[in-house]
């Protein structure tokens, strides 16, 4: 593989270049790795900023045009996890119908479709989605999704919800995409994400080691970065707590062999043939449920 020419970008929503390192570069030439079977090559990452004014981190240098990556991705390694994330799901949704009960979802960077399948319960739900091969697997559920971007894509109508799980990190101008989001909604419209908290207690503590620290992650937001965009964008907050994040002992262990303390435990605890199926639910203080409003 050649090599893939890296560009400085400031600060992604505020546009200014008063920054400190966080974190060194250690991907080099190479391009991040894409997709969910985590390893410790997806801790590799580019150059990461923390922008002093709106309190934001980003990668930079950095290859532009990143996203087109996407369109080949294939990731079986995600189908093994389809489980605990329709319960997951299920939990969001209980937190979302709070705040409207019907209406028309479009879920951005929907994947394989799990999020949609337990939605269209009620929402009448399309997603979008760059994959082919994710795109594919959700259609054959019998959901409508699209392959395109948010800047290409034409909805016939707007919509009353925006769903983005793990999601706005990859994006490579949040400011843009957030007004983008703007424009398909109705008035009073709903966007709800799921995203890592740059300023958290495990993220000062883990540092490098914190797992939303990953090559493919071009922006991690703070609080304050996440409030600050989408009022710039036209938003106003709603409400923002914890992700319920359902998984296994066994994928919990897998994560935790990146740190050196608990290495031989989680070891044991991934290979163990009755604790490692065992579902549990994680919400943890270093991600951030969001919910914001269409002003």
């Amino acid at each position: 593989m050649g090599t893939v020419e890296r560009i400085h970008f400031p600060c992604p929503l505020c546009g200014r270049d008063g920054h400190r390192q966080l974190f060194p570069d250690t991907l080099g030439s190479q391009l991040p790795q894409f997709g969910y079977d985590f390893t410790p090559a997806h801790m590799r990452t580019y150059r990461v900023l923390f922008c002093r004014e709106c309190r934001h981190g980003y990668a930079s240098p950095r290859p532009a045009r990143l996203w087109q990556r996407y369109e080949g991705v294939e990731d079986p390694a995600y189908l093994k996890r389809q489980p605990e994330r329709l319960v997951s799901a299920r939990r969001v949704l209980r937190r979302i119908i709070r705040y409207r009960t019907a209406g028309r979802l479009l879920d951005i960077g929907c994947a394989t479709g799990d999020f949609l399948s337990e939605a269209r319960r009620h929402f009448d739900v399309e997603g979008l989605e760059l994959s082919g091969w994710a795109a594919e697997i959700a259609r054959a559920r019998g959901l409508t999704v699209h392959c395109a971007t948010l800047g290409d894509f034409k909805p016939v109508a707007p919509y009353d919800l925006l769903t983005l799980w793990g999601v706005i990190e990859h994006f490579e101008e949040p400011g843009e995409e957030i007004r983008r989001m703007h424009a398909l909604l109705r008035d009073g419209g709903l966007v709800c994400l799921w995203t890592g908290d740059l300023l958290s207690w495990p993220a000062r503590l883990f540092g490098r080691q914190w797992w939303y620290i990953q090559g493919q992650h071009l922006q991690i937001f703070s609080r304050r970065s996440l409030r600050s965009a989408f009022a710039q964008g036209g938003f106003q907050e709603v409400w923002v707590g914890r992700y319920p994040h359902v998984t296994t002992l066994g994928s919990v262990a897998k994560s935790l062999t990146r740190y050196r303390a608990a290495g031989w435990a989680a070891r044991w605890l991934a290979r163990h043939p009755l604790l490692s199926g065992l579902k549990v639910t994680l919400a943890l203080p270093g991600e951030m449920f969001a919910i914001f409003r269409k002003r």
